[in-house]
């Protein structure tokens, strides 16, 4: 029995000085750890640069928990980066700091209308260093930068007289646009659909086309109707693309819209395509 008890005594002793010491590393290790900085939400974002219009983004730089006093931090642009300082955007990267009791220290990308390019351009920032706090993961954010025209959502909407104005498809077809057909165009945002008939007289294809309305250019996809079989030369359907030359419009006046159509692509084994001119008549 006195043998027993010694040992549970001794056990017990164990317990209590591991689990002293664990309580001296848990307290050890919350009062020395060092906080971490990084980009948030996350690593990217997209700045869309409108015309006359704000074009502002909010890049926000965060640490793990707030401390007593202001933190200063230093982001530096990548040179991988293709926007440019002074066309794409400006900004500002002097003074930098994460407030004192906050979380986040923010600062802004300015879009520049007349610099920016509808295939767009990357920003890419660099967290170098925030004050006695480490920049582990997410320390590099991508800014995509692009150049926005939206157009009201009733423009290029309706009834539509598809008319032809030049191109002679090949094998015959003649005129693969034509016969003034009437369309119902639908909108959604800057995108435009509408179905027509390919080769009327012809092949009288059910086809439908979408157009791209970007900062004054028309850029166009056309393909067969689902469910209706395939048009071609042994490789699916032919399709339409946009031409050498986007076509154009006015956003202050949808009463005719040109659209220049690169036919025949894909070929679908074809061997073939041309362009044709289209315009598109309010009704």
């Amino acid at each position: 029995m006195k043998k027993i008890l010694k040992i549970s005594l001794v056990l017990l002793t164990f317990i209590g000085f591991v689990s002293c010491d664990s309580t001296d590393d848990d307290t050890s290790y919350l009062d020395n750890r060092t906080p971490v900085a990084y980009f948030v939400p996350g690593n990217s974002g997209t700045l869309l640069v409108e015309e006359e219009a704000p074009a502002v983004y909010t890049v926000t730089v965060g640490i793990s928990e707030a401390q007593a006093t202001d933190r200063s931090y230093v982001v530096s642009v990548d040179p991988s980066s293709t926007a440019q300082s002074g066309v794409d955007y400006s900004i500002n990267l002097s003074n930098l700091v994460i407030p004192a009791g906050s979380v986040v220290g923010t600062f802004t990308v300015t879009g520049i209308y007349a610099g920016t390019t509808l295939a767009g351009s990357s920003l890419k920032l660099n967290l170098d260093s925030v004050e006695e706090t480490s920049v582990l993961a997410r320390s590099q954010f991508n800014l995509s930068i692009f150049r926005s025209c939206p157009v009201d959502s009733d423009f290029l909407t309706g009834s539509y007289m598809m008319q032809q104005i030049s191109g002679t498809a090949p094998f015959g077809i003649g005129s693969a646009f034509g016969g003034n057909q009437i369309v119902d165009i639908t909108a959604d945002a800057n995108t435009r659909t509408f179905n027509y008939v390919y080769a009327p007289g012809s092949f009288d294809s059910p086809y439908f086309m979408t157009l791209d309305l970007i900062c004054g250019n028309v850029f166009v996809s056309g393909t067969i109707q689902p469910g209706n079989g395939t048009l071609g030369c042994g490789n699916g359907s032919i399709g339409q693309s946009t031409g050498s030359t986007p076509g154009a419009y006015d956003s202050a006046d949808d009463s005719e819209v040109t659209v220049n159509i690169l036919d025949f692509e894909p070929d679908s084994g074809c061997a073939t395509n041309y362009e044709a001119v289209i315009k598109l008549i309010k009704q």
